[in-house]
């Protein structure tokens, strides 16, 4: 058992001189928000709520963090991590059902929920992927993301230098300026990588259809979260029509058991939770033991460094074990860290050390 003795949030921001653009909206700054959970025999634990929309996430995070979230917890005996974070979220849901805001509501849970376990492996004296599955791939292979218009080639030939074999590419900005993206991409990379493509939900139902022969005919790995959420409600007949596998979920809220039965009915081939995000970790654990009827795990994650780094423990126990990275250049994700990410062959290697076993900086 742990007792929560403090509670501590922090922000950082950084420019950015490649937008990362998606159908929604675009991020011209980059921020994060770290929070860290220090128990009663002085064991921290650190993890990552995510705040990349809309802009002034960060600061309402912040008020969530220090005038509800943390109070409610601090002083609080844990003995099973599960059991505190449903009733944290039972007795917190109220109020944010009310007030429209369940989302951000998970995404500052998932990020206590993600501290503890840090705390809890470092306890244990083993690596979070090691507490959490019996045998977790020790090398996670990398899919690299955030790709748009226009498009970074030198970021992609780095990363297929360092052995990254698939790309992802960011769809929904117009008929015209995705084919000529999706065809230059495609030539670029050539037999070397493979090639997926994410819409963040900006297409119709008729539109996706138009689609469909050109993604199958240039071998597209994945479609992910193709439909509007005007169209959402088709995304059955879209899959049961289309050639290639359908991917999303990094949007399906998954905190309670309502949530659950509807994450398992989505109508998708690849269901990607993120544990920073709408997926409470304890959930996105409870997915890799279900019934799933053939869909794969693979997790979502564009953020920083604290929730990249749970986000890689977390694909240690996925049957494939691969993990989004985003390909962009980010700060808070590269000069953070006591011990930087290392790509090799494709694959980030999870440490031995224990718990989260990347660390922030003390700068």
């Amino acid at each position: 058992m742990m007792k929560i003795d403090k509670c501590v949030v922090r922000h950082r921001s950084v420019s950015i001189a490649h937008a990362v653009k998606t159908a929604f909206a675009e991020m011209t700054e980059r921020h994060a928000l770290f929070i860290e959970i220090v128990d009663t025999d002085g064991v921290s634990g650190v993890a990552e709520s995510w705040v990349n929309f809309p802009t002034w996430a960060w600061a309402e995070r912040i008020a969530a963090f220090e005038q509800g979230i943390f109070p409610y917890f601090r002083g609080k005996a844990v003995d099973s991590i599960e059991t505190t974070m449903a009733q944290a979220y039972k007795d917190f849901s109220g109020p944010a059902h009310q007030a429209g805001t369940i989302g951000p509501l998970i995404q500052a849970l998932s990020a206590m929920e993600l501290a503890l376990w840090d705390i809890q492996a470092q306890r244990a004296k083993l690596p979070l992927s090691k507490l959490w599955f019996e045998q977790p791939h020790d090398r996670i292979r990398l899919y690299a993301s955030g790709i748009n218009s226009p498009l970074p080639l030198d970021l992609v030939d780095a990363h297929m230098q360092a052995g990254v074999q698939l790309f992802k590419l960011k769809l929904g900005f117009g008929d015209a300026i995705d084919r000529y993206n999706l065809n230059t991409l495609k030539q670029h990379v050539g037999e070397h990588a493979k090639v997926a493509v994410d819409v963040n939900r900006g297409w119709s139902f008729e539109q996706a259809l138009e689609w469909l022969p050109m993604l199958a005919g240039l071998d597209i790995q994945w479609l992910e979260e193709p439909l509007s959420r005007n169209d959402e409600h088709r995304l059955g007949e879209l899959r049961r029509l289309s050639p290639i596998p359908i991917s999303g979920g990094e949007n399906q809220l998954m905190a309670d058991e309502e949530h659950w039965t509807q994450t398992l009915a989505l109508p998708l081939d690849i269901l990607q939770p993120d544990i920073t995000k709408y997926t409470m970790p304890s959930f996105a654990l409870n997915l890799l033991k279900a019934d799933l009827g053939g869909k794969r795990v693979v997790p979502h994650f564009l953020g920083s460094a604290i929730g990249q780094a749970a986000s890689l423990h977390y694909a240690a126990g996925c049957p494939e074990g691969l993990c989004e990275w985003d390909i962009n250049r980010n700060q808070l994700r590269t000069d953070i860290l006591t011990t930087p990410f290392d790509i090799v062959d494709g694959c980030i290697a999870i440490p031995e050390r224990h718990g989260l076993g990347w660390r922030l900086s003390a700068n």
